[in-house]
Order: C-alpha cells, then structure tokens, then sequence
C-alpha cells in the first residue's frame, strides 16, 4: 500500500485508467448529431495504453506498468492469465475546426442524419421527418397588428361585461309636422309598441311619427278646385284663388278682421283690429276660418275649416296713434293639415314669407283681398264675396311726399320699419274692414306676402297710396314669435 501511494505521488499511475463502468462500452455512432450514447453488448476491454495484464489480487489496480513487482511471502503461484483479445479503438473527435453540431439556422442536415423514428400513432396530422426543415417564423405578424387585436379583444370583454344589453326601436320614429304622417289602416305609426313606447312629446304643429311622410304643397301655390254654381262679378275673387286669406270672427260669427296663414299654426293679421279682443295674451272670444269665400253662403263644394285661438303675439313697440309695429301673431289651438295630408282641402295654403328682411317689392304688381267695404265712410258696404284688386308697390320716399301733400303735412315722416306703401290708383285700393288682409307678390310661381293692410287717407284716391305693414323688415320678429312655444 505504501508502494502505491509512493507511485502515485512521483506520477507513475497509468495515463488512462480504466473506468469503471458496467461491462458495456460507450461508443460514438457515426452520422447521428452527437452527443448520442448508445449502450452494446461488446466483450470487456482495457483501455488501449494497458498492455500488461492486472496485477494480481490484493495489489492495486492502478499500478504502473514495468514495476518490480514484490515476492509473496508464502503464497502459491497464480495460474498463467489467458490471453486478452485486441481491445477495440475509436477513432476520437477532432478537437480543432468546426464542431459536428446542429446549429439553430434551420438547416436540413445531410441524408446521413436521418433517423427513423417510430411512426406515431393516433395522430391525423402529417409527420414530419428528421429532414424536414424548420420555418422560423412560423407567421410573422406586425407589432400594431398584435395592439389592435389586444385593444379589439379588450373592448369585446369591456362591451359584455359592462354595458348591458339595450332594446332598440326598429322603427324610425320623429316628430314631423302635423298632418304629413302617412298612416294605415293597419295601425302602423299609431300603436305603442309595448317593448319601447315615444317618451319625449312633440311640439305643437307636430306629431309622432314612425312610417313615412309625405311632402305638404309648396307655400304660395293654388290648386285646382271645383267650380262653383255663382260665378265671381267683377273685382270679386275667384273661388280658392286666396288660400292663404283668413277671416278672423268672433264666435258668434261677428266680422273682427282679415288676415293671411304663414304656416300650420300662424296667421298674420294687424294689432288694431285685435286689441279689443286680446285678454292677457289669449283670445278666448276669437276664431280663425279658413277656405271661405261666400261668406253669406253654403254652396261651396268645398266647405271652410274654423279653428280656435290657443295664444296672440303683439308686437310690443305697437303705437296705437301712429299704427307703427301694427302686427300681430295668432296662434292656433291646432295644426292646419295642408295636401295631401289627411284632412286637407284644395282651398287651403299658406303664403310665402319674404326670404330676407331686406326684400324689397318697389315697383312690383300686387294683390290685395278682402271682405271689406267697397267704399270709404257710411256708405261703404262689407262684402260677402272675397274681392281682390291689384295695385302697384310705390317708392317710400314718392309715398311720403304724396302723403304729405294729401293731408299729413310736410312734418310727416313715413316709419319704413314698419310701413310699405301700395296704390295710389284712382277706385282700385284696400278699404274699411280689409285690414289685416294680406298684399301678396308673385315672385317665381309663388306668392309672398309683402304687407297687411293698416291704413290710408281715404280709399281709392289718386296719388294717395295706402299703407301696409312692412313684413320684410319685420320678418326676425314673427320668426321668433312663430318658434315660440
């Protein structure tokens, strides 16, 4: 033992030991991507730089080769050791140049790499081979791809979890003015759907309505109407040719004022015809008809409409001494349906508003009617039947001076916010009883009312115009009583 440790301190031990596995070698299969142990079956050897055989029992295996060995005290001689067979060699890897790895490029290795695996079992998809080369990436997809698809995801959970399901109409419900609602007779747009019913109320003038609408007629246009069995004298009206005119009356059909229809629920007529009937902003007394011509009469074919007054607009800088800011706003208690709405007549339109406040119609050829008297003073007489006549726009500052050479003096100055003047032809003029009536212009097919009769210096009178209420320059103003609630 001694001897041993000896050699083993001056380096005497044997290069290669032998290790000390089982009886199986580890070998290198060639062509397989190493490291691969594979286990054989091959007889025992010593490593290739052992030559002599093993020392004998009770000596140490790792002895030196060439060492004396000791004489046994005593012991018999070991029987001579049977030849050993050549010990088997492999070649060693080579520790220069390139190793024999698989790098990670997506290279197929060569034909001698391939391994045959196995088939496996139970699989429908396609195998692949050792061969078969790996594709990296699989599939490439952009960065803000992968965000919008995270955000998309996010607002998917988001919308499920957090907002809760909503029951929508199908229908496509709104208010629309009154009367243009197209309804049938199975119901459609008159039944609440139990599921979601209208919560918001229309404003006057309009109703709800969730089918389709039709147009109502153009503003400022007639249309056909039947004939009637009287036909119209000489400076009398034809039957439905003012549709726009209105005859205001007490309910007990007592004669008030003219006046002119603008729209579903507003009439035109002029403040000092109506200041006695007006009680805090209301007219309880008062009603507005529409369609009428014979006034005396019931022959028509096609009878007048009559509708309440729900609300009066005065203009509030009105000057009963000088009749400046002379107008005033019925509103109706309901909506005039206008064709080819349900419950309209062919007699029944509205005029046209002037489209600026800065119109101006001098110059022009108009229209005026009404039920008034066909003379000035005690003799006059109201007529039954409409009458128009038609007189021509004067120039406000020729309208001033002949009004101030009639009668006013050269103190007078016409108001022209608040007046236009009109006539000024000998026996063709508004009169008595028409105020309130409106002046219309024909201006593109369409008429627009211009004035309303005020007032005058006499009737008829040659060089002496009549004045009429400005309704260009007062058009912000009805506008905004027309938009009031």
């Amino acid at each position: 033992m001694c001897l041993w440790l000896l050699t083993a301190c001056l380096g005497l031990l044997p290069a290669n030991p032998v290790p000390s596995y089982p009886a199986s070698n580890i070998v290198v299969v060639q062509g397989v991507p190493s490291p691969i142990l594979v286990p054989t079956t091959a007889a025992p050897t010593t490593a290739a730089a052992v030559t002599n055989a093993p020392p004998p029992t009770g000596m140490p295996t790792g002895m030196p080769t060439g060492m004396p060995m000791p004489a046994p005290t005593g012991a018999p001689t070991p029987p001579p050791t049977p030849p050993t067979p050549p010990p088997t060699t492999t070649t060693p890897r080579a520790t220069t140049g390139s190793l024999p790895i698989d790098p990670r490029l997506g290279t197929t290795p060569g034909v001698s790499a391939q391994y045959q695996g196995p088939p496996i079992t139970g699989y429908s998809g396609q195998i692949q081979t050792a061969d078969t080369a790996v594709k990296f990436p699989r599939q490439r997809r952009e960065a803000a791809y992968d965000a919008e698809l995270s955000v998309n995801i996010l607002k998917m959970r988001w919308k499920n979890t957090v907002e809760p399901h909503k029951i929508r109409k199908r229908q496509s419900c709104r208010c629309v003015p009154a009367g243009t609602c197209v309804k049938t007779t199975y119901g459609q747009g008159m039944i609440d759907i139990r599921i979601v019913t209208p919560v918001a109320q229309c404003p006057t003038g309009q109703e709800y309505c969730c089918g389709s609408t039709t147009a109502p007629i153009a503003c400022g246009t007639l249309q056909t109407v039947p004939a009637t069995s009287v036909a119209p004298a000489a400076g009398q009206a034809s039957f439905g040719e003012y549709p726009w005119q209105a005859l205001i009356l007490t309910k007990q059909n007592e004669y008030i004022a003219g006046g002119v229809l603008i729209n579903q629920l507003n009439v035109l007529t002029v403040t000092h015809r109506m200041t006695p009937y007006v009680v805090s902003g209301t007219a309880p007394n008062v009603k507005v008809r529409l369609g009428e011509w014979d006034a005396a009469g019931t022959y028509e074919p096609v009878p007048f409409q009559e509708y309440n007054v729900a609300k009066v607009f005065s203009h509030p800088s009105y000057n009963a001494g000088t009749l400046q800011y002379d107008i005033t706003v019925l509103r109706l208690a309901s909506a005039v349906p206008f064709t080819p709405a349900t419950g309209s007549t062919t007699t029944i339109n509205r005029a046209c508003l002037p489209p600026l406040a800065t119109a101006t119609y001098t110059g022009q050829r108009c229209w005026v009617a009404g039920w008034g008297k066909d003379m000035f003073g005690m003799q006059g007489q109201y007529q039954n039947i409409l009458k128009e006549v038609d007189v021509p726009i004067v120039d406000p500052a020729t309208c001033q001076t002949q009004m101030q050479t009639a009668r006013l003096g050269p103190t007078f100055v016409l108001d022209t916010t608040s007046f236009i003047c009109a006539g000024g032809e000998a026996n063709k003029d508004a009169c008595t009883g028409d105020g309130g009536s409106g002046l219309v212009c024909n201006m593109n097919g369409q008429w627009v009312v211009v004035g309303l009769v005020a007032w005058g210096l006499g009737c008829a009178n040659p060089n002496v115009p009549g004045a009429y209420v400005n309704v260009a320059a007062l058009l912000p103003w009805i506008q905004q009583q027309v938009a009031a609630p």
